[in-house]
């Protein structure tokens, strides 16, 4: 898990993977919807075909193992952060404020 951010954007993306590989863990479902993501927009786009297969590669894993990769502390979870597919509806800006202020209260 990812401990030292380089600005406050940063640290927000990071909260909000955080969140989405929890709900990818409790609902498998949104792997169909980043894999339709990935072969519908990503593909299609040549600056991103590497990343769709890498993406591609690892939306066949198990979701336990998505959600790991994705909040690694790694050049490669970052890359993964960086070029993430859409997993279901995304966040609000609600559920983003209290994402913050609930790490915010455990920093305290």
């Amino acid at each position: 898990m990812k401990t030292c951010f380089c600005d406050r954007h940063d640290r927000v993306d990071y909260l909000k993977v955080c969140e989405v590989a929890r709900r990818i863990v409790d609902d498998p479902l949104l792997i169909a919807t980043a894999r339709d993501f990935v072969e519908t927009v990503m593909l299609a786009d040549p600056h991103q075909r590497i990343h769709a297969e890498m993406w591609r590669a690892l939306l066949r894993r198990s979701p336990a193992e998505i959600a790991e990769a994705l909040v690694e502390d790694t050049p490669r979870g970052q890359l993964l952060r960086e070029t993430r597919p859409v997993f279901g509806k995304g966040l609000s800006s609600r559920e983003v404020v209290a994402l913050l202020e609930a790490a915010d209260a455990a920093a305290s």
